[in-house]
């Protein structure tokens, strides 16, 4: 399978000019065909007696701040890991984890006249998927996690997301499968500790 390497700055900036379309008309080249595979993910929905706003809180305080300059290293300066990494340790919750956004489902609810309580979090850690990244690239594709909590009409409040050793599954890869082994439990410990 061929793989070809995009820079996005590029890609963005020849896309704006409306080149993409009529380049692609004129490469010769014929597209791809996707390769598909099925994948079994399992999917946990967990539900309490606990007000939305109460949830929320308690949550958001088990999480920290993903800060992207950590990541970055100013000018052309080797990057020192061990340096990058002590930061980082400092952004995470007590989870071991950070919020990288969240998402206002509710608000855009209410723009269709219907009112609900619904928040989307990406949530990760960029050490975690470095080592999962490291083992296979295509991991990135589902590192950070996403999860969504809302509340329905009888006063309970939910939290649903996808088991991460169900999602990294796919890969087939025993150091994949361990780091994803431990996002699971994390991702219990954040969730019941929300919701009691």
């Amino acid at each position: 399978m061929e793989r070809i390497l995009v820079h996005l700055p590029e890609l963005l900036a020849f896309g704006a000019l409306g080149f993409a379309a009529s380049a692609a008309r004129g490469s010769g080249n014929t597209p791809a065909s996707p390769e598909a595979t099925t994948t079994n993910t399992k999917h946990l929905n967990y539900a309490a007696e606990k007000s939305y706003e109460s949830v929320i809180v308690d949550l958001e305080k088990q999480l920290g701040r993903f800060e992207p300059a950590i990541y970055q290293p100013s000018g052309n300066e080797k990057p020192n890991f061990a340096e990058i990494e002590a930061k980082s340790r400092t952004t995470e919750g007590s989870s071991g984890l950070m919020i990288f956004a969240k998402y206002e489902h509710g608000a855009l609810l209410a723009l269709a006249g219907k009112k609900a309580q619904a928040r989307q979090y990406v949530v990760g850690n960029p050490l975690v998927a470095l080592q999962m990244t490291q083992a296979d690239i295509r991991a990135a594709e589902y590192a950070p996690l996403r999860m969504l909590v809302y509340s329905e009409e009888d006063g309970r409040t939910h939290i649903d997301y996808d088991l991460p050793s169900s999602v990294f599954g796919r890969f087939r890869s025993p150091e994949i499968d361990t780091v994803a082994r431990g996002l699971d439990e994390k991702m219990e410990w954040l969730v019941r500790n929300a919701l009691q």
